[in-house]
C-alpha cells in the first residue's frame, strides 16, 4: 500500500512539474515570439504629370520621366509615404503636353480617368486652361511660372507654385557674372514676337543691376525662327559684349554658340536651363571646342554651395542617382533636379507629409505661408507680394559651366525669398 502511494504521489507530482513547464514554455514563447500583426494597409496615392514627350520638347519630357518614377519606386520600397497614420503607395502617371490644348486633354484624362490627386512637374504654357479642369476638382497642380499664373483668386486656388522660372532669369544672371568678376557688361537676347515695350519693363531692374552690382545689361532680342545670328552677336560686340545670357531654345543657343565661334568671340553664354544631351550639343554647334564657357543651369543638390539641403533629401538624391546608374548602366540627366521636375514632386510630398493629411483644402492651407525642405534648400512661402499668392518656392539659381567634357559648378545666386526685390521684374 505505501509502494502504491508513493506512485500515486509522484505521478501527481510529475504532473504537477509539467504543468509548471508547460507554463513557463507558454510564456517564454509569447515574450520571445509575439503574435504576428497584418501588415499595415498601403493607400494608393496617384500623382500625375504633364511632360513633353513629343515635338521639340520630348527630350526634356524624357529625360526628366525616369528620375521622377525612380524616386516614386524607392519610397515605396520604404514602405510608402507616411502620412499622419496612414502609408501612402505612389503611383506615378505620365502624360504628353505644352501647349495649351494637349495640356487640357491631359489634365482632363489624369483627374477623370486616372483620378489623381495631383499634376506636379508642369512648365508649359497651359496653366490657365489646365487650371480650369483643377480647381473645380480640387486636384492640386504644382507648377512654374513661366506662362502666368492661374487667374483664380488665391483662396480658390489649389495651384502651388515650385520654380519661379521667371524670376530664375535675373538670379542666374547675377550668378553667372560674380563667377566672371572681370566682366562687367552682359547681353540678354531671347526670341521675340515683335513687343517693342520690353526696353520699359527692364529699365528698372537694368538701373539696379548697374547700381548693386556693376552690372551693365544690354538687349539684344531677335525675331522667333532666326537661324543666322551674326548679326545679333555683331551688335553685341559693338555694345562690348563680354557675356550673353540666352532665353532660347537648345537649338538656338548651339547655332548662337557655333557663330560665335566662327567670328572669334569666346564670350561664355549663359542658359537658362540645364545643358542637354552633350552629342547633340555638340552636333547643333559643330564642334567641341564651340561649345566650350557654355553655362547651364545647374541645380544638383550635393553640389550647392549657398543653399543647405536637408540630410534626408541629401540621401535620396543619391539614391536616386545610384539606383538609375544601377538600372540604366549611365548617369541620370542632371537636369533632372530641376525646378519643375524630381523636386517638384518633392516638394507635393513635403507639404503632403506636414499637412497630415491628403486633403486638398487642408494641404493648400498648409502651404500657404509654410516653411519647407526640398531637394534645392529650405523655403519659406511668402510670395503673396507679387503674385497675389504665398504658394510660391524659391530656388538655389545655381549654375555649372562646360570645361571640356564635363560640367562644373560654377556659382549660384539663391533666390530664397519671392518677395525679394528683384522678383517684380520679370523676363520674358
Amino acid at each position: 500500500m505505501a509502494d502504491l502511494r508513493e506512485v500515486k504521489m509522484s505521478t501527481k507530482y510529475m504532473a504537477a512539474v509539467c504543468l509548471i513547464i508547460s507554463v513557463i514554455l507558454i510564456a517564454v514563447t509569447s515574450c520571445a515570439a509575439p503574435a504576428a500583426q497584418p501588415p499595415v494597409e498601403l493607400k494608393t496615392l496617384k500623382i500625375g504629370c504633364i511632360m513633353p514627350f513629343t515635338g521639340p520638347g520630348a527630350l526634356w519630357g524624357d529625360n526628366i520621366r525616369p528620375g521622377m518614377q525612380t524616386y516614386a519606386d524607392l519610397i515605396n520600397e520604404d514602405g510608402g509615404l507616411k502620412v499622419g497614420n496612414q502609408r501612402y503607395k505612389i503611383e506615378m502617371y505620365f502624360k504628353d503636353g505644352f501647349a495649351p490644348g494637349p495640356s487640357t486633354t491631359a489634365a482632363r484624362n489624369l483627374v477623370y480617368e486616372n483620378g489623381v490627386s495631383s499634376i506636379v512637374g508642369y512648365f508649359g504654357v497651359g496653366i490657365q486652361a489646365i487650371a480650369q479642369v483643377t480647381n473645380p476638382e480640387k486636384v492640386i497642380m504644382n507648377t512654374s511660372t513661366i506662362a502666368g499664373m492661374d487667374s483664380m483668386p488665391p483662396e480658390k486656388s489649389y495651384v502651388m507654385y515650385g520654380f519661379p522660372a521667371t524670376e530664375m532669369t535675373i538670379y542666374q544672371l547675377v550668378s553667372a557674372m560674380q563667377a566672371f568678376p572681370q566682366y562687367h557688361t552682359i547681353a540678354q537676347t531671347w526670341p521675340s514676337s515683335g513687343d517693342h515695350s520690353i526696353d520699359a519693363t527692364f529699365s528698372a531692374s537694368n538701373a539696379r543691376l548697374l547700381k548693386e552690382f556693376g552690372i551693365k545689361r544690354i538687349m539684344v532680342p531677335y525675331p522667333e525662327g532666326t537661324m543666322n545670328f551674326t548679326p545679333y552677336l555683331q551688335k553685341m560686340a559693338e555694345e562690348g559684349t563680354e557675356v550673353i545670357y540666352s532665353v532660347g531654345t537648345p537649338l538656338e543657343v548651339g547655332l548662337m554658340a557655333k557663330q560665335r565661334y566662327q567670328m572669334g568671340y569666346r564670350w561664355p553664354i549663359c542658359q537658362n536651363a540645364p545643358m542637354l544631351n552633350l552629342d547633340l550639343m555638340k552636333g547643333i554647334a559643330g564642334s567641341e571646342e564651340a561649345l566650350q564657357n557654355i553655362v547651364s543651369d545647374y541645380s544638383v543638390p550635393w553640389e550647392l554651395k549657398k543653399v543647405t539641403v536637408a540630410p534626408k533629401y541629401l540621401d535620396m538624391a543619391h539614391r536616386i542617382w545610384n539606383r538609375f546608374k544601377e538600372v540604366n548602366n549611365k548617369e541620370m540627366w542632371y537636369g533632372a533636379w530641376g525646378g519643375s521636375a524630381i523636386n517638384s514632386l518633392g516638394q507635393y510630398l513635403e507639404v503632403v507629409e506636414q499637412a497630415g493629411t491628403t486633403d486638398p483644402d487642408v494641404v493648400m492651407k498648409t502651404l500657404r505661408g509654410g516653411t519647407f525642405d526640398t531637394f534645392l534648400g529650405r523655403y519659406k512661402l511668402t510670395g503673396k507680394r507679387f503674385y497675389g499668392s504665398d504658394a510660391v518656392f524659391g530656388i538655389p539659381c545655381a549654375t555649372c559651366i562646360l570645361k571640356g567634357k564635363e560640367t562644373v559648378y560654377l556659382g549660384e545666386y539663391p533666390l530664397t525669398d519671392i518677395d525679394t526685390p528683384f522678383a517684380e521684374f520679370g523676363a520674358p
